[in-house]
């Protein structure tokens, strides 16, 4: 593992435990064992520190949304995957969730920062884009829809995580039908 990455992970690590404000170089210099020259060799600040790991988390998380979409199925199927590779990716990896969630909903993050990472998952939102244009989606704003998706895959990962609900298949397509009736046309 290179130092940036460790220094990247130790980051996570320490945010999940301590939270932002909390968390300081010093302390991240400390865990990852790295000396203080090294990290501000990678990263101007704290904050650049933050704001690339916020990239290279939301870039993993648009990755995972579209892995596997297989072009040959319908619009419905493409969303139910979508819907499912999100969820997969926030269960698998709770702390990277919870980060993503925390920060893109604090002070914290700058809107320049917001919209440069928006290019990850820019491929979902071309999808819901085509779904209004076909008919198959509410015309609604495009940025109101994504919030709906989102929103909903998070709700639901929040409450697995803390153990509110029993994750089941039955209730997990249960799940994905509601979100898809949130927005689909009849």
């Amino acid at each position: 593992m290179s130092k940036r990455q460790q220094i990247l992970d130790t980051t996570l690590e320490l945010i999940s435990e301590l939270g932002f404000y909390a968390t300081s170089i010093s302390d991240i210099i400390k865990k990852s064992n790295t000396a203080a020259g090294t990290i501000y060799h990678h990263f101007k600040n704290k904050e650049d520190l933050i704001d690339t790991l916020y990239n290279e988390l939301k870039k993993e998380m648009g990755n995972a949304i579209v892995s596997n979409i297989d072009q040959a199925l319908n619009y419905k199927e493409k969303f139910y995957l979508i819907w499912k590779n999100l969820f997969t990716f926030y269960i698998e990896n709770p702390k990277k969730f919870e980060f993503l969630e925390d920060y893109a909903n604090s002070p914290l993050v700058r809107k320049e920062i917001k919209e440069i990472n928006q290019r990850y998952y820019q491929s979902a939102i071309d999808f819901i884009e085509s779904g209004i244009q076909l008919g198959v989606l509410r015309n609604i704003p495009v940025s109101l829809i994504i919030n709906l998706f989102f929103g909903n895959v998070s709700c639901f990962t929040r409450m697995i995580l803390m153990e509110e609900i029993e994750l089941t298949n039955e209730l997990l397509d249960k799940v994905i039908q509601s979100s898809w009736d949130s927005i689909k046309i009849n």
